[in-house]
């Protein structure tokens, strides 16, 4: 797994010059609906929390930092931050709309962390993830960046709906669970 200092990370993670490559106000008014129950899983200290709880009834911020828990706890009171292990959560079974996972999985036991999102993830919910290109200059190390056919690999029992454009450095997919 690839582990990181969480004060310098919260400090890039939160900076101001993202929005400028990876902008969620972007490509989430066309994935979102609104009044729906999301669950960000490996949301970091929350870049992402603070765009998503726009759209949530009830918008659940999972990471197994504390310290980036504690940062997203006082966002809104839809805010459910569990500092857990994405692969074993205490999010209900079959109730959540939607799962984001955004430059998170490939730190994530994949395999256990993809049957909890099966497990949360209600039938007819999707799975929206942002995640590095392989060939950015910028991001994680290279070989452990996902590709497009990694998560088709990945999430052999969820259909590709669509793909998004997020930026110059990522791409977007959507998932959605027919079972």
């Amino acid at each position: 797994m690839h582990r990181h200092n969480e004060e310098e990370m919260a400090k890039i993670l939160l900076s101001p010059e993202r929005r400028k490559f990876e902008d969620p106000e972007l490509f989430l008014p066309s994935l979102l609906r609104g009044g729906e129950v999301i669950a960000e899983l490996g949301c970091g200290p929350g870049y992402y929390c603070r765009y998503l709880v726009k759209y949530a009834s009830t918008l659940y911020c999972v990471d197994r930092s504390a310290k980036f828990v504690h940062m997203v706890s006082d966002l809104s009171p839809k805010v459910v931050a569990l500092n857990e292990d994405s692969s074993r959560t205490s999010i209900p079974s079959a109730s959540v709309d939607v799962v984001f996972l955004a430059n998170s999985f490939h730190d994530m036991d994949r395999e256990a962390a993809y049957k909890e999102v099966l497990r949360i993830l209600r039938s007819g919910g999707k799975v929206i993830v942002v995640d590095w290109r392989r060939d950015s200059p910028v991001g994680p190390p290279q070989a452990i960046r996902m590709s497009k056919e990694d998560y088709l690999r990945h999430f052999r029992d969820l259909k590709l709906e669509r793909e998004f454009e997020v930026g110059p450095y990522h791409y977007g997919l959507v998932f959605v669970k027919t079972m």
